[in-house]
């Protein structure tokens, strides 16, 4: 058995309190996966036959028009799955799935779920709050784009990132609350994705990315060396955040 296939599967959220016996068998009906960087995994409107965790790298979860635009839906970091809700509706998947970086996946076939479901029916508790967790952010999502300026996103983004903040680009929900207060120290993240790509996910155009960094950046509240940015006062960025003047 592929030790990296079973520690991936073991420490996925989804599979929370699942018993060794079965991880053991996911483990062994599931595979590896690599993609370079830029490989398409597949597109929209391919069978599911089961649902894929990020082990390594990141993936981009996109869907496109006929005359060629692209709207970038999700970028998922290592821990993150994908493809488990269509796979319960045996529907092809609805989104073009792409390697942003090198990228080790483990792909997990729906006959193996199945057959656990079957056996310990108290896992599907454990993977209904998981969907339910994917489709809160995903609510939460709506609420970004509708809402809050460009500028508001990118903040959010970072402080999500930074883990001061309650929006997460993978889809993950801090459990810090508006009321919660923010340490004064600095942090830095590695950007997930080229600017194009991540200013799709918040909903803007590239241009509009630029400019609303520059205005962060002309603020003294964050700093860009390549693809890492950088936040001298959490606690600053935090506060700027819940300003309603903010444009």
């Amino acid at each position: 058995m592929n030790g990296d296939v079973r520690q991936a599967i073991a420490s996925a959220p989804m599979f929370g309190g699942l018993d060794g016996a079965h991880v053991d068998f996911l483990a062994a009906e599931s595979r590896s996966i690599f993609l370079p960087a830029g490989q398409v995994l597949f597109r929209r409107g391919t069978p599911s036959t089961g649902f894929y965790i990020v082990r390594e790298g990141r993936m981009q979860l996109s869907v496109s028009n006929s005359e060629g635009l692209v709207k970038v839906l999700e970028i998922l970091s290592p821990g993150s799955a994908f493809g488990h809700a269509v796979m319960f509706l045996r529907e092809p998947y609805p989104v073009d799935a792409t390697a942003l970086a090198d990228t080790d996946l483990v792909f997990v076939p729906v006959g193996a779920v199945d057959r656990v479901l079957d056996e310990d029916p108290s896992m599907a508790r454990i993977m209904l709050a998981s969907m339910a967790k994917r489709l809160q952010s995903k609510v939460q999502d709506i609420a970004m784009l509708s809402l809050q300026s460009a500028t508001q996103r990118i903040v959010a983004f970072v402080l999500g990132a930074v883990g001061a903040g309650s929006y997460h680009l993978d889809g993950e929900a801090s459990s810090v609350t508006d009321a919660a207060p923010v340490a004064p120290q600095a942090s830095s993240i590695e950007l997930p994705a080229l600017k194009h790509v991540l200013a799709s996910r918040l909903g803007m155009t590239p241009e509009t990315f630029s400019r609303a960094m520059r205005t962060l950046t002309s603020a003294g509240l964050v700093s860009v060396d390549g693809s890492v940015l950088r936040v001298p006062d959490v606690a600053a960025l935090d506060a700027y955040s819940r300003d309603q003047s903010i444009v």
